[in-house]
């Protein structure tokens, strides 16, 4: 393992090799699949293992994060998603989860080039927000301040008063799809990190922040639970564009690629039945028939690929 500088503690430390997003998320996708592959979306025509990994962490920042991750993927991630519980009280690791995810994919973007048409004022609000967050979780203050974290639990799709405004692979998107992205607008930019079922959005700039409502993480403890949330519409329209565009990417899937994909489907039959994947095919299909069957065997679960996009 390589030597250098942490990117949290700053010590110079023999450095781990970090995941950007929790590899939990990519367990569970993998595991909850129908045949134990995934794709990535901006390379469709070759399945991949793991999520984006860099070599950031000294063993104890490594630590740091670790602990609260693997509170939320025990109390909250697999609870929710298995559908054992609705209704979960997080305590202080949730926040710190949450800031730990924000600033990796932040990070990310920041050494990926993603800010090349920000201007210094914006930089210099995102390069704030980093620090900001590395304090946090570093102990250094006791709140991210107005670098806020919300979360939005997701579930299936049962009906909407314009299905046709919809991609046809919405519920495969909302209910299974790894993404992550940075989002920009002329009144906000934030961090979108999806895994799975669960939606954390690190927020920059939000001067419209009354738009989002019951969202917030709280500092100490809090309630995720079925509830009314309140969300900007250019959101939502923005979640359906996600969609879109990894529905888009898996049509460039090769003739090759799609007869292996349909083989392992019919190698898998009890396996895809049983299988979360095969859940989130059905809801599709429940409210787009035959449009969503065309795609639904064609395709193999599908983790992130970043990009930075208006919002």
């Amino acid at each position: 393992m390589p030597e250098g500088r942490c990117q949290l503690c700053g010590v110079d430390s023999i450095l781990k090799l970090s995941h950007i997003l929790p590899a939990f998320a990519y367990r569970w996708l993998r595991e909850t699949s129908s045949n134990g592959h995934m794709r990535s979306a901006s390379s469709p025509n070759q399945r991949v293992q793991d999520g984006l990994k860099r070599y950031w962490l000294c063993a104890s920042c490594e630590g740091v994060l670790s602990e609260s991750e693997t509170r939320f993927a025990s109390d909250m991630f697999y609870p929710y998603t298995e559908g054992a519980s609705s209704r979960i009280v997080y305590g202080e690791w949730m926040l710190r989860f949450c800031v730990s995810v924000s600033w990796r994919v932040l990070k990310f973007h920041r050494e990926e080039g993603a800010l090349r048409d920000y201007d210094s004022e914006a930089v210099e609000r995102i390069d704030k927000a980093l620090d900001v967050w590395k304090d946090f979780l570093l102990h250094r203050q006791p709140t991210p301040r107005s670098y806020q974290q919300h979360m939005l639990p997701l579930g299936p799709i049962e009906s909407a008063s314009k299905p046709g405004n919809l991609p046809t692979n919405i519920n495969r998107y909302v209910m299974r799809t790894i993404d992550m992205d940075l989002v920009k607008s002329p009144t906000t930019n934030f961090v979108y990190s999806k895994l799975g079922r669960f939606l954390i959005l690190g927020f920059i700039r939000e001067d419209h922040p009354n738009r989002w409502q019951g969202t917030k993480i709280n500092v100490k403890t809090g309630v995720v639970e079925p509830r009314n949330y309140s969300l900007p519409n250019q959101f939502l329209q923005y979640i359906n564009s996600r969609a879109h565009h990894i529905a888009k990417q898996q049509t460039q899937l090769s003739e090759r690629q799609r007869q292996k994909i349909d083989k392992a489907f019919r190698s898998n039959k009890g396996r895809l039945a049983n299988s979360d994947q095969f859940l989130a095919m059905q809801s599709d299909m429940r409210m787009f028939g035959e449009a969503a069957f065309k795609d639904s065997r064609s395709s193999e679960p599908t983790p992130e690929e970043h990009n930075d996009k208006d919002q």
